[in-house]
């Protein structure tokens, strides 16, 4: 009898996005893995590692920043009108 003793994930995908490499439009690859993921670019075999923690780290600032352009963003596009004083 066989006994899986660990189940491990693993995803890989192009991206529809691309970089710009010295000049040269690469598309992104990502290898999902349980612990990290791996960032390559089209043509390179340079890997690039990157923790889950990261990832989510860099997500929630760039969340936060993005709330704070579109509140500053609808502040301007509608004042509010000040009441008169009695």
């Amino acid at each position: 009898m066989a006994y899986l003793i660990e189940r491990k994930a693993q995803t890989m995908y192009f991206t529809a996005s691309s970089v710009n490499d010295n000049g040269k439009k690469r598309r992104i690859f990502i290898e999902s893995r349980p612990e990290f993921a791996i960032v390559k670019l089209q043509g390179l075999q340079q890997p690039l590692p990157i923790s889950w923690e990261l990832v989510y780290k860099t997500a929630l600032r760039h969340h936060e920043e993005n709330l704070l352009l579109e509140a500053k963003a609808d502040k301007l596009s509608n004042p509010r009108k000040k009441k008169p004083a009695d």
